[in-house]
């Protein structure tokens, strides 16, 4: 073969595979399939998507952003040293930058981005539609809120609502746990029976105590039981030695028992102390018992929040025992009485109201992870005929707080109930007919439904999906009218209780008769003032017994009921 021959030959040959190559390139093009080679670098590629971040998919006002983001969760980590807050938006909003920015607020501020607006972020983040800021825990920041926000024409606009740390129990020692009674019977204790048979014979398995602030608070000169100085974010603070050794003592003695702490924490007047009482209830002659914290104000939030802390921290099951329930102020709807404001604004109340109730809660749940924190109403649960001049329906105090506990966060409170018959004095509780709807204008033994049916909505399920915890804190029945008749009512009652899955403990009102009580005709003690034991101290102690039957079966007879479940088939 010719050498021309060969070389035409390769030639064909080599225009052949370029066209084949050519083919096969154009093919892929139109199928999509090959990647443009980019002259991008890295930095290039980040400046191009912050300035996409920054144009956004959507343009709007201050106004429109301020509700346009919704907070996931606040959430401390698991390694207890970071804090994790997840914002979703529907779209990318237009802003100044890239970045949304994150600001912490005191629980009392108003989180106001006010013109002159000049605090730093804690933490920023690209956005996104759902985008994590993460920062490192400081001391204190349980008792914050927290708002995103965009910078818009050289201002920090909000985002979203504020929210707060919602699971401060991350914070405890996970090492600490607490008793776990065998049954739900309960009882006010009377400070002279401590350490005796009269206590100890009664087996009580829930104890309950208050802790009025004027008790605990300021310096005592007696050397053996010095002032106790507590520092709480770099300002000291007094607590009364002689009356915090008392309590050392009591929920020393109440765990060591094996006995299951409840403390109420009540807010009555002193004169020294006028910074713990809210601006608006700064009225001595109310005549109230108690009166609303102070969550207006950082003086009146710091103060709040030391003591919060000095007592869920001595109290946390080391030294000085454990207080695994606490109770914040005493029904709180009654708010002429029992937690005075002067507002007839139930908005405003229930607000102001939970920031003291968090506050508790978040310094509780960070030093033992077990506690219950609770608010109390009482038995007016829909009566006052939307007339707020004497007090608030409870059922509305429940509905407000929920509302406003589930915009800054949702937390786990729970409920303490006092289902007196009405009026106080009647003791056969069993012979009306209540209405069992949530409308129901007194709650009661015989329609404890009507707070169950509320707290099983999913509106107010805790952050786990389940109803609250229920306690019943303080109920009592008077011998006046009979011992016996006392103890049966006592007996129904805790067999109703009992019975009802969704209360955890029955608290009896009282161990000892009360002279201001006795005097409007109620007797509710197991003894007598003489300490000498009623009718009702073998009922009480044999209740929940192997021996209960022999010491109640009689309440049937009384109660007009041939069995204990048809008595138990009228309460449902």
């Amino acid at each position: 073969m010719s050498t021309g021959r060969k070389k035409n030959t390769y030639h064909s040959l080599f225009i052949l595979v370029v066209l084949l190559a050519v083919g096969i390139a154009l093919f892929q093009a139109g199928c999509g399939k090959v990647t443009p080679v980019t002259t991008e670098n890295p930095m290039q590629e980040e400046m191009r998507l912050d300035e996409e971040l920054t144009e956004g998919n959507i343009s709007l006002t201050g106004q429109r952003l301020a509700s346009y983001g919704s907070i996931k969760g606040c959430l401390l980590d698991e390694d207890r040293e970071n804090v994790s807050l997840t914002l979703s938006m529907p779209d990318i909003p237009k802003s100044d930058d890239s970045m949304v920015y994150l600001f912490a607020f005191e629980i009392y501020e108003t989180c106001d981005f006010t013109d002159d607006f000049d605090r730093e972020p804690i933490a920023s983040a690209k956005k996104s539609t759902e985008s994590e800021l993460k920062w490192a825990y400081e001391y204190g920041q349980i008792f914050q809120q927290f708002v995103p926000a965009l910078l818009l024409d050289g201002k920090y606009v909000p985002i979203s609502d504020s929210i707060c740390i919602s699971n401060p129990e991350m914070l405890a020692d996970s090492s600490i746990s607490g008793p776990k009674p065998e049954s739900k019977k309960g009882l006010l204790l009377d400070p002279q029976m401590l350490d005796t048979p009269m206590l100890t014979d009664l087996d009580v398995k829930y104890a309950i105590y208050n802790i009025p602030l004027s008790h605990i608070l300021g310096e005592t000169s007696n050397a053996d039981l010095p002032t106790i100085t507590y520092e709480y974010k770099g300002k000291e603070y007094k607590f009364n030695g002689a009356s915090i050794k008392g309590y050392d003592n009591l929920f020393k003695y109440l765990t060591d028992s094996g006995m299951n702490s409840t403390a109420i924490v009540l807010n009555d007047w002193n004169d020294a102390y006028p910074e713990l009482i809210h601006p608006l209830a700064r009225n001595k002659e109310a005549g109230a018992y108690y009166y609303a914290f102070n969550t207006a104000d950082e003086e009146g939030c710091m103060y709040l929040e030391a003591i919060a802390s000095f007592l869920t921290e001595r109290y946390s099951g080391k030294e000085y025992g454990l207080v695994s329930n606490w109770v914040i102020a005493n029904e709180i709807n009654q708010y002429r009485i029992w937690n005075y404001m002067d507002t007839d604004d139930i908005n405003l109340y229930a607000a102001e109201f939970e920031k003291a109730m968090r506050i508790f809660y978040n310094a509780a749940k960070s030093n033992y992870a077990d506690a219950n924190v609770y608010f109390s109403i009482d038995h007016d649960w829909n009566n006052n005929d939307g007339d707020n001049a004497d007090h608030f329906n409870a059922k509305d105090v429940l509905a407000a707080i929920n509302d406003i506990a589930r915009q800054k966060g949702n937390y786990d409170w729970g409920l303490a109930i006092h289902p007196y018959p009405d009026p106080l004095t009647k003791v056969n509780y069993w012979t009306e007919t209540y209405d069992k709807t949530e409308n129901a204008p007194i709650l009661t033994l015989m329609n404890l439904s009507t707070v169950t049916d509320v707290l099983e909505k999913e509106e107010y399920l805790d952050r786990s999906g389940d109803v609250r915890s229920i306690t019943v804190t303080e109920l009592g029945f008077s011998s006046v009218s009979g011992e016996k008749l006392q103890a049966a009512a006592f007996a129904y009652c805790y067999y109703i209780i009992e019975a009802n899955p969704y209360v955890d403990a029955f608290i009896m009102n009282r161990q000892t008769d009360a002279m201001e009580e006795v005097r409007q005709g109620l007797a509710f003690g197991i003894y007598d003032l003489d300490q000498s034991p009623k009718y009702i101290f073998d009922t009480f102690k044999y209740i929940d017994t192997d021996e209960a039957e022999s010491h109640t079966e009689f309440m049937l007879n009384i109660l007009g009921a041939d069995s204990l479940e048809e008595a138990l088939a009228w309460a449902q």
